[in-house]
């Protein structure tokens, strides 16, 4: 079994771990991890991730820190490695190739904003524009396994299937919405693939994937 995933369609330096590569959110097990990977583990930023949809552009004096009350962060600085850790919710890598971020998108996030808040700031502060954009959808919660209750349908306007809720298709539909045209979606699911993947829902762990962008 591989210590880590990518698609090979996503042509930006990526990965999200797998259960071989052990807890990421461990920082000593994260640092061997990241060297035995010739990725040096002072040049991460990771974001604290409180299930908002706040983003922070983050610069060189971040190196080797987690940035406060936010769930996104963006960068233009070629060196810096940004991270998410995930359980079950959605991790997005974001790039135009020279701007990059890294968010994690349970369904509060979504909900809230993040998506858009998101592709806000490439558009704007960085005058990225949307059909340059390409974004990376990460293992995740899928419909095949995601119960909710019915008060999700009032949140998503939208109607469940057997009380099921697909997160993807709402972050894809977004994505499509704000005019994004490259989506590489890695169609893995945390909770039913147990072999590969750690799930909050599934065994109440407090073990995380990391997705990177670098």
């Amino acid at each position: 079994m591989e210590r880590l995933i990518f698609h090979k369609d996503f042509k930006y330096k990526h990965f999200t771990s797998t259960i071989l590569s052990g807890d990421l959110k461990d920082k000593i097990v994260r640092d061997e991890f990241l060297i035995s990977q010739n990725l040096n583990p002072n040049n991460l930023v990771l974001a604290n991730q409180v299930h908002s949809a706040n983003i922070e552009i983050v610069e060189s004096c971040n190196y080797n820190s987690f940035v406060d009350n936010c769930d996104g962060l963006i960068t233009s600085d070629k060196s810096i490695m940004l991270g998410v850790f995930t359980a079950d919710c959605v991790p997005l890598l974001i790039t135009n190739g020279i701007i990059k971020a890294a968010i994690h998108a349970g369904w509060k996030g979504t909900y809230l904003g993040i998506i858009e808040n998101t592709i806000r700031i490439f558009k704007k502060k960085f005058f990225v524009k949307a059909e340059d954009i390409e974004v990376y959808i990460g293992p995740h919660i899928r419909s095949c396994c995601y119960e909710v209750g019915k008060d999700f349908e009032n949140i998503f306007n939208l109607e469940l299937k057997n009380n099921k809720l697909d997160l993807s298709e709402i972050v894809f539909n977004k994505l499509k919405n704000l005019g994004i045209i490259n989506i590489f979606d890695i169609s893995k699911c945390t909770f039913c693939q147990e072999n590969y993947f750690f799930s909050y829902r599934r065994d109440k762990t407090s073990k995380r994937m990391l997705s990177l962008i670098f």
